[in-house]
């Protein structure tokens, strides 16, 4: 190897020496207490969700939207079924949407606006338990999102999305249901239904 003049032989080996323990480092297993995982129930994840939706239409100068028990099993029914087999979709993989998930929950939604019936809306997310796993000598430690970060997240997400946040600002909607399910493998699928 060829060193160019410029550079001392001593400076050389110093910067070779601390490019190698810099990248040892970063090998090296992080030596903090890994974070403890949050207690993230459904019910209350809802909930939250719920609140900082009112929040968003509250900025934007809407009512506020009332909370739905009959919306809300119909929204756990469909994060149910997607987190139970494993599918991410407003559409079934039999090809029903949720005018049919309202039909079989036997709720009928109806606005007037002008001489345009609507008939609900909804939106859908996933998002998960943690950002990241790491392992060390066979021990996983990971990144734990609480139920606030779920949530907010969540919201964030669907207000970046222009049919999400079209729905979440459309002022005729009155009512909404959220409906959560977590899988053992830490997703969180997220329904909202509105009326």
């Amino acid at each position: 190897m060829k060193i160019p003049h410029s550079i001392p032989l001593a400076s050389l080996i110093i910067a070779l020496l601390l490019s190698c323990a810099a990248a040892e480092a970063g090998r090296r297993p992080r030596t903090g207490t890994p974070k403890p995982q949050p207690k993230v129930e459904a019910a209350s994840l809802e909930k939250k969700v719920h609140a900082l939706i009112n929040r968003e239409r509250k900025k934007h100068g809407l009512p506020l939207l009332e909370w739905n028990d009959a919306l809300a099993v119909i929204a756990r029914r469909h994060s149910r079924d997607m987190a139970a087999r494993g599918y991410f979709s407003h559409t079934s993989p039999e090809g029903r949407d949720f005018l049919y998930r309202y039909e079989q929950g036997r709720y009928r939604c109806e606005v007037a606006v002008g001489r345009t019936i609507h008939q609900g809306a909804e939106n859908i997310a996933q998002n998960n338990l943690f950002d990241s796993m790491t392992i060390v000598n066979g021990v996983a430690s990971y990144d734990w999102n609480s139920e606030d970060e779920i949530a907010e997240t969540t919201v964030a997400g669907w207000m970046k999305s222009t049919g999400h946040r079209k729905n979440i600002l459309t002022p005729h909607w009155g009512r909404e249901g959220i409906g959560v399910a977590i899988t053992p493998e830490g997703k969180v699928y997220i329904t909202q239904n509105f009326c």
